[in-house]
């Protein structure tokens, strides 16, 4: 503050040394003929006898006018002398003038960065807030369903689980179908094991659009989509993780099926996995098993 408010006095006495300068020098130029003459009348009442002629007089006043002009001259070149100092320090001011408003941008810019780093990392938290409160939220859901789901697959006397039915028919579902064909197998034991998958559909199919929305989540990490995929699978016993393993290959959610594979949530089943898409095809019509569009179609990175 101090320096900014002395350079303008310093400035002001500057321009008045100038204007004081010209001033004498114009003042000098319009005086110089009346002290060349009153010069020359002083040397006559000095040196008595010495007349000086008009003429002399004239070229003694040009001759003084001529040391006027070394002392114009002189002026001159010491007033560009000085205007070049000036112009240089000016650019000196300038130079730092620009130094300090670079600092300042730069400054400016990692204040904008830190902003903007610190206001990404808080929305990112805030996400993560929301997905956490909705993640369990949908995790009481899909209770919810798997729990009214199982509960069908119940005998009477509720000592009884079909769902075993069901995993025992997948086990050797090759040669299920292959004795159906033929007329070997049960037919209303082949539909009933049908009416059980159609029965539990709604939870296999909540389960796998839970973990599609998991693995697409742009914001959620690798460690992060791991945590809460490990957390949908501890949710069930292990046959019936595996029971969705098996009808995400009966249902075609290869894609799906194929990341949970990779990250180790689902163990694979060769005898499974060889099933034939002929196969599958026969279940599917057979059972009345529409593959659900959206989890047979989707698209995921491993």
């Amino acid at each position: 503050m101090a320096d900014q408010e002395s350079s303008p006095k310093k400035k002001r006495s500057k321009r008045n040394c100038m204007y004081g300068l010209l001033i004498i020098v114009s003042v000098l130029f319009i005086a110089w003929p009346f002290i060349t003459w009153g010069s020359l009348g002083i040397a006559d009442w000095l040196f008595e006898g010495i007349n000086f002629p008009e003429t002399s007089r004239f070229g003694i006043s040009g001759d003084m006018y001529g040391g006027l002009n070394a002392l114009f001259s002189g002026s001159a070149f010491i007033c560009f002398i000085y205007a070049l100092r000036q112009q240089r320090l000016e650019l000196q001011l300038q130079r730092r003038e620009l130094s300090l408003q670079r600092r300042e941008l730069k400054a400016q810019c990692r204040e904008q960065e830190r902003q903007a780093n610190e206001f990404e990392l808080q929305n990112k938290l805030m996400k993560n807030q929301q997905f956490e409160s909705f993640f369990y939220q949908q995790i009481v859901f899909i209770k919810s369903i798997y729990t009214e789901n199982r509960a069908l697959l119940k005998g009477p006397n509720k000592n009884i689980d079909f769902i075993n039915d069901v995993i025992s028919f997948i086990n050797d579902i090759e040669k299920n179908i292959m004795e159906f064909k033929i007329g070997n197998y049960g037919v209303s034991y082949f539909y009933w094991i049908g009416d059980c998958i159609l029965t539990i559909r709604p939870w296999i199919d909540s389960t796998y659009n839970f973990i599609l929305m998991i693995i697409t989540e742009d914001f959620l990490n690798k460690k992060q989509k791991e945590k809460y995929l490990y957390i949908i699978k501890n949710m069930f016993p292990q046959k019936d993780w595996d029971l969705i393993y098996f009808l995400g290959v009966i249902f075609k959610y290869d894609k799906i099926k194929n990341y949970l594979l990779y990250k180790g949530l689902f163990e694979r089943n060769d005898f499974i996995e060889r099933l034939s898409e002929d196969n599958i095809q026969f279940l599917q019509n057979e059972m009345k098993l529409k593959s659900n569009l959206s989890l047979e179609s989707c698209e995921i990175e491993l």
